[in-house]
């Protein structure tokens, strides 16, 4: 696609513990003031059993969907390397697959160059793994963002989101939606010199299941504070979801179930069993 076009609507851990402390005190605002945005710049793009939303006014992804059924694959990721998608006008992106590494980004305080960041996937690689395009898909930039690492890892809220996914698949199908806030906090936009991108302060996640109709919703701060532990204090009900986001895509049938304005009062549980997820007495990998 030419860039002279305009843009189309396609349908298209690590974790030094020291730095726990610089967000003690990190919670979601109240009333977070959402930046302006241009719908005209959302660009729709939509790929194997994915589609992604990107705010080309930031340079990357702001929104993302995908349905969830029964795992029925696990391809390799190796030799998959993270890349442009050179369909998506550039602007609309962030401009490098590299690292997200502090240090590279000429910082020099120590305690920053001490934290650790990564390519944080907004729709996870092993969710699609049934399908060898689809994976490869999930490394595009489009798919991108900087995602705090501990947030992002074993014992961060973002991972845990992806194993109540891992476990549910496998008794319902489920559709699941998030994205980002990229909010004004300009203290943790490091890599808009290597990668062309701010770091978005949040991230949120809607996921519904189909059997029952019900769904489970957060907004997770993009930092160390977002752990496993403390996922139940980042449920957010729909209505207080869509009043906090700066865009939101289509919800379909959610948008009529009549508890939308009740918060759920916890995350959907999932334990451990040997080497396998349990949740309402149904078995399902880790992946």
């Amino acid at each position: 696609m030419k860039e002279s076009k305009s843009l189309l609507r396609l349908s298209v851990f690590v974790l030094f513990t020291p730095l726990l402390s610089l967000y003690s005190n990190s919670v979601l605002p109240e009333n977070p003031k959402p930046l302006n945005i241009n719908h005209s710049k959302i660009y729709e793009k939509q790929y194997i059993g994915f589609k992604v939303w990107l705010d080309c006014n930031q340079g990357g992804a702001i929104a993302f969907y995908y349905p969830l059924d029964k795992d029925t694959g696990n391809t390799s990721r190796r030799h998959i390397s993270f890349k442009k998608d050179k369909s998506v006008p550039k602007q609309c992106q962030p401009s490098s697959g590299k690292t997200y590494r502090v240090s590279l980004a000429g910082n020099t305080n120590s305690v920053i160059k001490n934290m650790r960041w990564d390519r944080g996937h907004l729709v996870p690689a092993n969710h699609l793994d049934g399908n060898p395009q689809a994976l490869r898909e999930t490394f595009f930039v489009t798919n991108i963002l900087p995602q705090n690492a501990y947030f992002n890892r074993s014992q961060g809220a973002w991972r845990y989101t992806e194993i109540i996914s891992e476990c549910y698949r496998e008794i319902t199908p489920l559709s699941i939606w998030g994205g980002v806030i990229w909010g004004n906090d300009s203290s943790n936009d490091y890599f808009t010199n290597t990668h062309g991108i701010k770091t978005p302060d949040y991230w949120w996640k809607l996921i519904y299941r189909h059997d029952k109709k019900q769904f489970v919703a957060w907004i997770f701060p993009n930092n160390a504070t977002a752990s496993k532990s403390r996922i139940d204090e980042y449920l957010v009900s729909l209505k207080e979801l869509k009043l906090r986001l700066q865009f939101i895509p289509n919800l379909g049938e959610l948008e009529q179930l009549p508890e939308t304005n009740t918060t759920p009062k916890k995350s959907w549980e999932v334990k451990r069993k040997g080497r396998n997820l349990l949740c309402e007495n149904q078995l399902a990998s880790i992946g």
